[in-house]
């Protein structure tokens, strides 16, 4: 029995994406959609159910206590097409529906990845739908497609490339850089080798999505230099995402020998998705560098009841105050909401185990709460605390 109660605390949410909220109503179909990770369009087709409440095809468990929990919100059935309707009569308003959400699971505020959607959506446009606060993070692969176009030498390219990271860090909401190289060419970074990533600018010139590896990992120093001397936070994608990652090399592990660095082993790293699957790897390497974190966003809430599991492992490891809570929401503010409220379920679930074994107290319990939701992140982050 669960007898820690989470939610009053408030939640800040260390890793989402900014989206569209349209008034438009959604098909069954449509919804189920914005909330899968897959691209791919025809992934749920239209299909009459014998049983109204059984699953609706191709869904998952994730998706399952989504429309259980809206459900439960909206006071009507744990039916789909149900849940669906009472969400197409509140959108009319995005902004309220938004809000309502967002006061319902206590969420504060959020630090956002503009880099997804391309081209960029306005800051100011979503923060007038969510009503919280929010800060930014720069990715810097949209930078070097950018500037590639720009400059047909890669000594124009590199100093305009470090310049447009310098001056993103002046801004004081811009709280860090992050890169995708996991998607590009793995994470398994070599040392700086300015000679051959000078060699792999023409083709990077000629294709944006080339490997080009010596390229993307001297641009990925460069990076965490210019976080170095900006005293803000490199983040680094790691572990699963989108079809397009280069899985057997985007495991965190592959980090660790630039990671270890003298060059770069005070620079604050922020490890987005705690490496999931390979979370394990993401909260040793937290437990031995003194300036690196981790988050619990893409595996929360998208592995639905496996986020209980997932907290127990982390902590087998990772140090209370380096882990951090996170959605990675990027399609519609239900992700953001569920995200919360999952985490807080299962979290408190794991609390309360290590209070009946006696590892912890209900002070201490609440206290390493506090800290993963919110407190963690103004301490890695100072210049957000009001």
């Amino acid at each position: 029995m669960v007898t820690l109660d989470l939610r009053s605390i408030k939640a800040i949410d260390v890793h989402a994406h900014p989206y569209l909220l349209s008034s438009t109503p959604l098909s069954v179909v449509d919804f189920v959609q914005k909330l899968s990770l897959s691209v791919i369009p025809d992934m749920f087709k239209e299909t009459t159910r014998t049983n109204p409440k059984l699953p609706f095809p191709g869904t998952n468990m994730y998706m399952q206590i989504t429309i259980q929990r809206l459900a439960k919100f909206f006071a009507c059935e744990p039916i789909a097409e149900e849940v669906v309707a009472h969400r197409n009569r509140l959108v009319h308003d995005p902004a309220a529906y938004t809000q309502s959400l967002f006061r319902d699971a206590n969420l504060a505020g959020h630090l956002l990845d503009f880099g997804y959607p391309q081209p960029p959506l306005s800051k100011e446009d979503y923060d007038q739908l969510t009503g919280v606060p929010s800060w930014e993070i720069y990715r810097i692969e949209p930078v070097m497609v950018r500037l590639r176009e720009q400059h047909a030498d890669f000594g124009g390219f590199i100093e305009a490339y470090r310049a447009e990271l310098r001056d993103a860090l002046k801004n004081n909401d811009m709280l860090g850089l992050k890169s995708i190289i996991a998607y590009r060419s793995g994470l398994e970074i070599a040392p700086m080798d300015e000679a051959q990533a000078r060699d792999d600018y023409p083709h990077f010139r000629s294709d944006s999505r080339a490997k080009a590896k010596a390229l993307r990992d001297y641009c990925l120093h460069v990076a965490m230099e210019e976080c170095q001397l900006a005293d803000k936070v490199m983040h680094i994608h790691t572990g699963v995402g989108d079809g397009e990652v280069i899985l057997p090399k985007a495991s965190p592990s592959f980090l660790l020998d630039m990671l270890r660095d003298k060059k770069h082993v005070e620079t604050k790293v922020h490890l987005v998705h705690g490496g999931y699957p390979w979370i394990e790897e993401a909260a040793f390497i937290t437990s031995i560098l003194p300036h690196v974190y981790m988050d619990i966003s893409l595996q929360n809430p998208f592995i639905g009841h496996g986020v209980e599991r997932i907290l127990s492992q982390v902590f087998e490891f990772a140090p209370f105050n380096k882990v951090m809570y996170g959605s990675d929401a990027f399609t519609c503010p239900e992700m953001n909401w569920l995200g919360v409220h999952l985490f807080k379920e299962c979290f408190a679930r794991v609390l309360d185990g290590w209070i009946e074994r006696d590892y912890i107290d209900q002070d201490v319990a609440y206290h390493i709460a506090e800290g993963v939701l919110y407190k963690n992140f103004e301490e890695v982050y100072p210049s957000t605390k009001s």
